[in-house]
């Protein structure tokens, strides 16, 4: 008698199972959790509810004003959404939630093209599980899209020169779709890959290869037809503003405040990737000592996915200008290395190096530390009207800040100590450390979409919303609003309200008394701490307060 074993039905459905969870949960749970953040989530979602509600899908406008920040791609798949759901956060960030998903399957695809079943798989759940990829994928910005179009042009250049020339167009397609979400860094990067590698190895011959023609009519079909209708159009206006400072002004660091030292991003990946980015070091350099591969080896391949990962890391670091989304294009190659990491170790049934361990102990425990400390702190500052640190005065917003989120930091503290924990007592069993490491990424992401950003949006962000939202039978009989004296800005009001002609943003007392005047009086959206000027021409009165904002009714004197 021949005895089958069975297989039970949860180890059947495992392989396809436990990608749709770990995608569910790394870029869609939670996408609603939270009001809009401020800065560049209130205005990007802004411009494209203005879209919608103007029908004018060349010029991105914020207010009375053209804003020309960045192209109109991410704009244009925001309205689109909005079409269908509606003005609300969802709409705005879905976009981003779909990208980081299909940045995923991406490089699942190219695996599996590759015959490298285990390690796309093993992609395919690691990249969504990343925190700074569930970061960015709840995000109502352009970093997400920016990556998925890099990924796709990388593809291309790698098929293309390791393989069919052909492949090559795609390279052109993902970057003139890059150049349309983020500007000439769109074609600047993977171009500047691609000349920097073709150097590195003086394949002077891959230059006659390309399809140069081709490659070039594709990029500006995609890329020329918005970028000339809107220079015919604002003229001299968009070259100042869209080139002059929204590119070189960037990259220099200069009227922005996100000037970083040169190592920001090192620390920066080892945490948005945790605890994955343990698995990278080796296999990362590895993968570069194969610079010299013949071209149809898969170690070519490799090395190119690694090649583009430093100059993305390299090229940032470099810039003055830094914000943590910028490095995101690095996290699709390094997570498909780290894949390979875990396949190898997996297939010759080893454990992770001692040093891999201490990479991966180290970081997560540095990681528990910061928000049990945040927490301990948050709980001694409750109720107190001042509060200091090493012997320096605290902000109140921050100390509000901190103690309204004292058991979120408190219980993500203890979730990264356990991490290290499990992951410590399973590291010489590399399918247990994975499992342990999947089951962190679903706890994290649970965690941050059902408590983090609930918590934070009750105390930041909603409240301001429904005051914003009461305004809006007001605006729609026409009366004006007057957001006044916000430090920082919160564009996220706009988008809320709507009527962009109606609704201004004085900053001082003197623009704040010629706003009312002309408007006949309103009404005042402020924060409780700014102190209204006395001398305005109208009869100020409380309407409502919530939290740390407040609603006046001006009234003209002698109605």
């Amino acid at each position: 008698m021949v005895t089958r074993s069975r297989t039970s039905p949860l180890i059947a459905v495992l392989p396809v199972a436990l990608p749709l969870v770990a995608l569910g949960m790394g870029c869609f749970f939670g996408l609603s959790a939270a009001g809009l953040f401020d800065l560049d989530e209130g205005l990007y979602a802004t411009a494209a509810r203005q879209m919608v509600e103007s029908g004018d899908w060349l010029i991105p406008r914020v207010g009375t004003g053209v804003f020309f920040d960045k192209p109109p791609l991410t704009y244009w798949m925001q309205a689109l959404c909005m079409k269908v759901f509606g003005f609300t956060p969802l709409a705005a960030r879905l976009p981003s939630a779909v990208a980081a998903a299909m940045t995923a399957w991406l490089i699942w695809q190219w695996a599996k093209r590759r015959e490298l079943e285990r390690v796309g798989w093993l992609a395919l759940i690691i990249y969504p599980l990343c925190p700074l990829t569930m970061g960015l994928a709840r995000q109502a910005i352009m970093d997400s899209l920016l990556t998925l179009w890099f990924t796709l042009a990388i593809i291309g250049w790698i098929e293309g020169y390791t393989g069919d020339r052909r492949w090559y167009l795609l390279m052109a397609a993902g970057a003139g779709l890059a150049t349309m979400t983020k500007g000439l860094i769109g074609l600047l990067l993977p171009g500047g890959a691609l000349v920097l590698w073709i150097l590195l190895r003086r394949d002077w011959a891959e230059l006659k290869r390309i399809p140069w023609l081709p490659a070039i009519g594709v990029y500006l079909l995609v890329v020329l037809p918005w970028h000339l209708a809107v220079w015919r159009v604002a003229g001299d206006l968009f070259v100042r503003e869209y080139i002059v400072h929204h590119h070189i002004q960037r990259f220099l660091g200069k009227d922005f405040g996100h000037v970083a030292p040169f190592w920001f991003y090192i620390p920066l990946l080892l945490i948005g990737m945790y605890p994955w980015s343990a698995f990278v070091p080796i296999i990362g350099w590895q993968a570069m000592s194969g610079w010299k591969c013949e071209k149809e080896k898969l170690c070519c391949a490799w090395a190119m996915w690694a090649f583009w990962a430093l100059v993305v890391v390299v090229f940032f670091s470099l810039s003055r200008s830094k914000l943590p989304g910028y490095v995101l294009p690095a996290l699709p190659p390094l997570c498909l290395l780290a894949g390979a990491r875990l396949r190898s170790l997996w297939t010759v049934k080893n454990g992770l190096r001692p040093g891999e361990a201490a990479l991966m102990g180290f970081t997560g425990l540095i990681l528990s530390a910061f928000f049990v400390l945040a927490g301990v702190l948050g709980l001694q500052w409750r109720g107190q009207p001042g509060a200091e640190l090493m012997g320096k005065s605290v902000p109140t917003d921050v100390v509000q800040a901190i103690a309204h989120m004292v058991p979120f930091a408190l219980m993500l503290g203890a979730l990264f100590l356990l991490s290290v924990l499990v992951l410590f007592a399973r590291w010489s069993a590399t399918p247990r450390v994975t499992g342990a490491a999947i089951l962190f990424g679903l706890l994290f992401a649970f965690l941050v979409g059902h408590d983090g950003l609930p918590r934070w949006n009750a105390y930041d962000i909603e409240p301001l919303h429904r005051l914003a939202r009461s305004l809006i039978p007001a605006l729609e009989q026409g009366k004006s609003v007057a957001i006044y004296a916000f430090e920082p800005s919160r564009p996220s009001l706009r988008f809320i309200m709507g009527h962009p002609r109606q609704i201004s943003e004085p900053g001082t007392p003197e623009e704040l008394h010629r706003v009312l005047q002309s408007a006949k009086g309103g009404y005042i959206l402020t924060e409780k701490r700014n102190i209204l000027p006395t001398d305005l021409p109208c009869r100020v009165l409380q309407e409502r307060e919530d939290g740390r904002w407040v609603l006046y009714r001006c009234e003209l004197f002698g109605k």
